[in-house]
């Protein structure tokens, strides 16, 4: 009989998967309407539309901005922040990745954003320009980091939610309204109506508040149903915990024992 080495790397992985933690926020809003499918949320003026989603896979908010006038808008990402308990967080800084659509075509590199209505105009990285009836989105900041200090600190009790199956599994949460949450955001937006060679500002604010937060074991995230499904109010970040010991000792460990079992393999 032999014994291979085979089986280390399943070790590792074993040791690697029972030491991982979910950490999970649900956010509502104040004053902006959420949709009762998708869990995304809406703010909507007679010049433009505001969508805003949770859903991100690294922490992320993605956020769409559509200019519903007959006017180009210019976006002023330098000057909009999002406002995480007091403190202002600018777009332009928070910036991961952002695309756009302007007349069916791509508009938008590193550099500086083009855009087409009845000419063409060059500005600055920081300022997006979103000709009539065209809209931008991106995905902006990594909200990962706060989600697993908040689930870590909140005082929670544990409680029984059910997984994409219908199977039941336990998770340890807080629940919060808009008055005693310890997570509020503001999404501040400033942008400008450009209307007979003039620059008309207008800002507008959107208010978010940490509703749940929760933790789950070893178990997968896609079988938290609202995860898997991607509805637009849950955010979710996976933590292995000790990772880089586990990889680091571990590989250590069992590499020693692979040249134990080579000086000694039964045969």
């Amino acid at each position: 009989m032999k014994i291979y080495k085979t089986f280390i790397p399943v070790c590792a992985a074993l040791i690697l998967s029972s030491c991982s933690s979910n950490y999970l926020m649900t956010v509502n809003s104040v004053n902006i309407k959420k949709d009762q499918d998708r869990s995304t949320f809406l703010y909507s003026n007679d010049t433009v539309a505001v969508h805003y989603s949770f859903a991100g896979k690294n922490g992320e908010i993605y956020v769409k901005v559509e200019n519903k006038s007959n006017n180009p808008i210019v976006w002023d990402l330098k000057n909009s922040a999002l406002v995480i308990n007091g403190k202002a967080n600018s777009y332009a800084d928070g910036r991961i990745n952002m695309k756009g659509q302007v007349n069916q075509m791509s508009t938008f590199n590193d550099d500086y954003t083009y855009g087409y209505f009845k000419g063409t105009a060059t500005l600055p990285k920081d300022v997006l320009l979103i000709p009539p009836h065209a809209y931008v989105d991106g995905s902006y900041f990594d909200l990962r980091k706060d989600i697993k200090e908040l689930v870590s600190i909140a005082k929670k009790q544990k409680a029984t939610r059910y997984g994409m199956n219908g199977n039941q599994y336990q998770v340890k949460e807080a629940k919060f309204n808009e008055d005693n949450s310890p997570y509020i955001l503001r999404s501040f937006l400033s942008y400008s109506i450009l209307n007979n060679n003039e620059m008309v500002l207008k800002t507008t604010e959107q208010k978010f508040y940490a509703q749940t937060l929760f933790q789950t074991g070893a178990m997968s995230l896609n079988n938290v149903f609202e995860y898997y499904t991607e509805k637009g109010d849950m955010m979710a970040y996976r933590k292995i915990k000790g990772e880089n010991a586990l990889l680091l000792g571990g590989v250590a460990v069992l590499g020693a024992a692979a040249v134990a079992l080579d000086d000694k393999e039964v045969k």
